[in-house]
């Protein structure tokens, strides 16, 4: 790790967890707000596959958030990804789950941790206080001596009770020479809903306002420390994106609302650098597709929570299935999937007709079908996590295999036609062009 003092600083540092919901999203979410009001520029990045913490971040920062996804991304793109947002910006990490929690039960592979051994960026660790105590130390000695002393440059103290049970932490954990950066006290300001394995969407309630957090920010964290952990820039206009010039541009209609937001930044500049019209519309709101589109995104959200809205609006439900049985290409994941069923039944057993382009309906579970990395196709590096199935998927599914990453073991999903292709598989589009270019009918 680089000295905060060295002339050559790291471009961002790391927000580590001792393990989930130990408050990353909220400290990344500070540190956005409290950067920006001093004027300074930062890009949030989120470790792995969530598209949720994103959203989070998006709420409290300029720059959109982007994910680092070492099984999505690989190695060398993790790396030229955080090269290229960060010239002008620092990078703020936010993490997954604890801090070597990763695809391997053994070894950093897929962890937070060996996302920041890529970047050589300093890690600072959220640590869940409200119920901490002496024990603290000694579960810090094991993370220090397992990440390398050198590597962890301080903590922040979450949930803590008052000044009293602050100091009792400092003087606990004195001994290991660990700097204190923050110490964050239960607030309803960042009591923040929870569903699943994480957040719930920021979509679904109010979040505080970006100069109220920047001032609780202020008062509970250290700024200058964090400032002084890597470069720092001032804020500034970003440069256009470049894109591909094509002859023809192609219009893309976007589904983005409340119900579908589930879209890495990545994917969507992606199609702006192919030469995209990216048309956003609303399924809850809208009584049709964008006039004159040339191929549909549906991308994955919570359509479940919506459902009612969604069978309510029966216009947009037949132009979308009328447009997309006379040939208008469409690629959709999880939640489009959904979308594009018969019928969506949810866990208190009410049927909402959907668009009917897919054979049979889906079906809310109470547990999760299929969670975690996988191989699709032919070697498309995917995710999936969701908690529905589709009825038709034992008779119907025709897209491609999908193979588990950990298990090796493989099914037939998905539904695909000519100009259709549906599946719960997430993507990483730049590591999928050419198969999302004959999708959505991009010249090579």
């Amino acid at each position: 790790m680089s000295h905060p003092f060295d002339p050559s600083p790291p471009a961002g540092f790391v927000l580590g967890g001792l393990h989930g919901s130990s408050g990353k999203t909220v400290v990344t979410c500070l540190l956005a707000a409290g950067f920006a009001a001093r004027g300074l520029a930062v890009q949030p990045l989120k470790a792995g596959p969530d598209f949720i913490d994103p959203g989070y971040h998006n709420q409290f920062n300029t720059r959109p958030s982007r994910n680092l996804d070492a099984w999505l991304m690989g190695k060398d793109r993790v790396l030229l990804e955080a090269m290229e947002n960060t010239r002008n910006a620092t990078g703020i990490l936010e993490g997954v789950m604890g801090l070597f929690d990763g695809a391997s039960p053994t070894s950093e592979e897929g962890s937070t941790m060996e996302l920041a051994r890529w970047l050589d960026w300093p890690v600072i660790l959220c640590i869940p206080a409200a119920k901490a105590g002496r024990s603290l130390a000694a579960t810090l000695r094991g993370f220090l001596a397992e990440a390398a002393p050198t590597k962890i440059a301080g903590v922040v103290l979450n949930g803590v009770s008052g000044d009293s049970h602050t100091e009792y932490l400092r003087e606990a954990i004195r001994p290991l020479g660990i700097h204190v950066l923050g110490a964050i006290p239960k607030t309803d300001l960042l009591n923040w809903p929870e569903r699943h394995l994480g957040l719930r969407a920021p979509q679904e309630f109010e979040l505080p306002s970006q100069s109220d957090l920047a001032q609780f920010a202020e008062r509970t964290l250290d700024i200058a420390s964090f400032m002084a952990l890597s470069r720092v820039h001032r804020l500034q206009p970003r440069p256009p994106l470049a894109t591909t010039k094509t002859a023809t541009t192609r219009k893309i209609a976007v589904a983005q609302d409340e119900a579908f937001h589930f879209y890495y930044h990545a994917n969507l500049e992606w199609l702006e650098k192919r030469g995209a019209e990216l048309l956003p519309f609303s399924p809850l709101r809208a009584h049709a597709l964008p006039s004159g589109c040339d191929a549909v995104v549906l991308g994955g959200g919570f359509p479940e929570i919506y459902a009612g809205a969604l069978a309510d609006n029966a216009a947009l439900r037949k132009d979308l299935r009328d447009a997309l049985s006379a040939g208008l290409p469409c690629y959709a994941e999880c939640g489009g999937l959904m979308l594009l069923a018969h019928e969506l039944e949810t866990l208190d057993g009410a049927r909402y007709p959907m668009a009917g382009v897919l054979p049979g309906n889906v079906s809310m579970t109470r547990s999760l079908q299929h969670f975690g990395y996988c191989s699709a196709g032919e070697n498309h590096p995917g995710h999936e996590f969701h908690h529905s199935q589709w009825n038709a998927e034992a008779t119907h599914s025709n897209a491609w295999k999908v193979s588990r990453r950990r298990s090796g073991t493989s099914r037939r999903e998905g539904f695909r036609t000519p100009t259709l292709h549906a599946s719960y598989v997430h993507l990483y589009f730049p590591q999928s062009a050419s198969f999302l270019n004959q999708q959505l009918g991009f010249t090579p």
